[in-house]
């Protein structure tokens, strides 16, 4: 058995291939490192998304949750965090399909329900220590949300993973399930709009 300190030192491919051979103390140990690694990113592309930090740590426990489900499943030649941007991008698209059929109940997400044992609650740090949240004035990061929230979906969505979280676009075109080219103009766009919005806010 591999100690946590060793567990910790794996890439996430290695980490996840080694949680597949894993006893249970083991397995979660590793998935403790992987939730580690990545829930202020996750709940910060989240928060980007849908436009409400509760929602986005609710959306974040899910995601990590069918990580953990899903660990037998994982390709090993697979890029660990392009898997895990995809679980979360769809989770928050199926969150916006829910308000559109509840929009009264919009920030009541749930979840699938499932009661899984052990597995931590996704709590990032603050809001303040997530990634691409912290900016210079309180002001400009208020505005730059509003300005995000006022996009249609896929134009918020495909900026958030390029300008916010900084995946390539080989990794959003993965992400995504688009060709390269179709990424690229879309990205263009979507700063275009993002732009025009961010003109009229007169911010």
């Amino acid at each position: 058995m591999e100690s946590r300190d060793g567990l910790a030192a794996l890439p996430d491919q290695a980490l996840m291939a080694r949680m597949k051979q894993a006893s249970n103390s083991e397995l979660m140990d590793g998935f403790e490192i992987l939730v580690g690694r990545y829930k202020n990113a996750i709940v910060s592309f989240l928060f980007r998304f849908v436009g409400d930090y509760r929602t986005a740590e609710d959306l974040a426990q899910e995601t990590f949750l069918r990580v953990f489900k899903k660990v037998h499943d994982y390709d090993d030649k697979a890029k660990f965090s392009t898997w895990l941007y995809t679980i979360a991008s769809n989770l928050a698209k199926d969150e916006f399909k829910r308000r559109a059929r509840h929009p009264a109940r919009s920030l009541d997400w749930k979840g699938g329900g499932d009661t899984t044992r052990n597995v931590p609650q996704i709590k990032a740090d603050t809001t303040d220590s997530v990634p691409d949240v912290q900016l210079e004035h309180e002001e400009v990061r208020q505005n730059v949300n509003k300005a995000l929230e006022l996009l249609d979906d896929h134009d918020r969505e495909i900026l958030v993973l390029k300008d916010v979280q900084d995946l390539s676009y080989e990794e959003i075109a993965q992400v995504l399930g688009l060709p390269m080219g179709t990424v690229k103009s879309r990205i263009s766009r979507a700063r275009l709009a993002f732009k025009d919005v961010w003109k009229k806010m007169g911010a």
